[in-house]
């Protein structure tokens, strides 16, 4: 079987449910899809009212719930469609242009930023109704040099970066 799930795709992540998640780029203001194992729409952020969502800048999927970083407002956004009361909710935070997020628990961290703050790793608590950050500093690889050209995902509690040449993953876990 194969199904379009559009284009201009950032992120494409499946739970453990099977349901594919999609976060699009700004040449697609979609935003942020879920979708069927089949193909079929069931829940779009269309009518979430998430504020600034023009790009998906980083998209984590955790169980059966989504995290999300948009652009341009760069909330952090949880979303957790078959809860019935606040199937999203949408904190405030300080954090500009993460790639990749991690939450595990009430913790949270960030990776990536604009211009020299691209390798930034940003520790935070997730309060009420915003992200309060309490750390942050460079990731840096096991010879002490920063990642340079790199892909990053966040899943779960774990965000990871793949540095150029692209040979291998590394992982930063917020639960251990």
């Amino acid at each position: 079987m194969s199904f379009s799930v559009g284009d201009a795709i950032e992120h494409l992540l499946v739970d453990e449910a099977g349901r594919i998640w999609v976060g699009h780029f700004d040449e697609n203001p979609i935003g942020i899809r879920r979708w069927s194992a089949t193909g079929r729409p069931t829940w779009m952020s269309d009518d979430a009212r998430i504020p600034g969502l023009f790009d998906c800048h980083a998209l984590n999927v955790s169980g059966t719930a989504a995290w999300a970083c948009p652009y341009t407002d760069f909330p952090l956004v949880e979303i957790r469609p078959d809860r019935r009361r606040r199937p999203v909710r949408v904190r405030e935070n300080q954090v500009r242009g993460a790639r990749a997020v991690a939450v595990h628990g009430d913790r949270v961290a960030f990776y990536g930023g604009y211009g020299e703050e691209q390798d930034r790793l940003v520790h935070a608590e997730l309060g009420e109704a915003s992200v309060e950050q309490t750390d942050a500093g460079l990731l840096t690889l096991p010879d002490g040099s920063c990642p340079g050209r790199r892909r990053v995902a966040g899943r779960g509690s774990r965000i990871h970066v793949q540095a150029d040449p692209f040979t291998e993953w590394g992982v930063l876990d917020l639960s251990s």
